[in-house]
């Protein structure tokens, strides 16, 4: 007998499955709004959104609701394809930034909103034709219930990209040499299925980014760690920096790289439901 049919998958209680692997602390230490001027430098020659927004089917009278949408680095791409882009996020520095950078570059079709995305709901969101939560859903906990209601916002299209499997790797690896605990957060195939048990047939393609991360110092380096992993102490930062010595080497731009930390990311999106 197969496997197959001994267990209907359909039944099975995946959003359990997906808050038992949940990290409940992952937000604890992080404010972005203290990254908010430095966020964008960090990402500016990461080519996550041009491979995100080429997978994305987007016409020019689509109107997009980006949420997590930080200092602006995916809306104000999807701006230059759309009719319009609402830019939610909850740090209000990080759209003070998105905000400054439309001024400067004369964009308009941009509109900025502070919410958490663990607050949206029908009657305080409008609908939009294409709904995206890009590197923003990792961190929610009742994610069934968000993923019902992206589905009712959207008129066409949801968009959304989760870690892949080989990010917890080396995440996990900088976690124990900075003496902090880690443990992996949920497999993004657990998305998937809570998507199926919702009747929604979803589509998974994994982006084939090919940059690595930078960073334009050590220092740097040593700072974005402690603001992803928390307070590190005197002995396990100079673990953190001999680590970074022996494993980062300079890329063609003159900034430091890490071989090991590759962007893996996963898109995961379907049409309206």
């Amino acid at each position: 007998m197969r496997i197959e049919d001994q267990i209907d998958i359909s039944k099975l209680d995946w959003e359990y499955i997906w808050q038992k692997n949940y990290q409940k602390d992952r937000k604890k230490g992080k404010d972005w709004n203290t990254v908010s001027k430095d966020f964008g430098k960090w990402l500016e020659n990461d080519d996550y959104p041009d491979v995100l927004i080429s997978s994305m089917r987007i016409s020019p009278n689509d109107t997009v609701l980006d949420l997590g949408a930080a200092e602006g680095t995916i809306s104000l791409k999807l701006a230059e394809k759309a009719k319009s882009v609402t830019a939610l996020d909850r740090a209000e520095k990080m759209l003070e930034e998105l905000d400054k950078k439309c001024m400067e570059q004369g964009i308009t079709n941009v509109e900025t909103v502070q919410m958490d995305i663990e607050d949206i709901s029908l009657e305080n969101t409008k609908k939009h034709d294409i709904i995206l939560a890009s590197r923003s859903f990792n961190g929610i906990y009742n994610i069934k219930e968000r993923l019902e209601l992206l589905n009712k916002l959207a008129n066409k299209y949801v968009y959304i990209t989760l870690f892949g499997s080989s990010t917890y790797e080396y995440r996990k690896e900088k976690a124990q040499i900075a003496g902090k605990e880690y443990t992996p957060g949920p497999d993004y195939i657990i998305a998937a299925l809570i998507l199926k048990s919702l009747g929604i047939e979803p589509n998974i393609v994994q982006l084939e980014c090919e940059k690595l991360k930078e960073y334009h110092s050590l220092d740097e380096a040593v700072q974005r760690a402690v603001w992803k992993l928390g307070d590190i102490d005197e002995e396990n930062k100079e673990k953190l920096i001999q680590y970074f010595k022996e494993t980062f080497v300079k890329n063609e731009r003159g900034n430091w790289v890490n071989p090991k930390d590759k962007t893996d990311w996963v898109l995961i999106w379907w049409k309206k439901q």
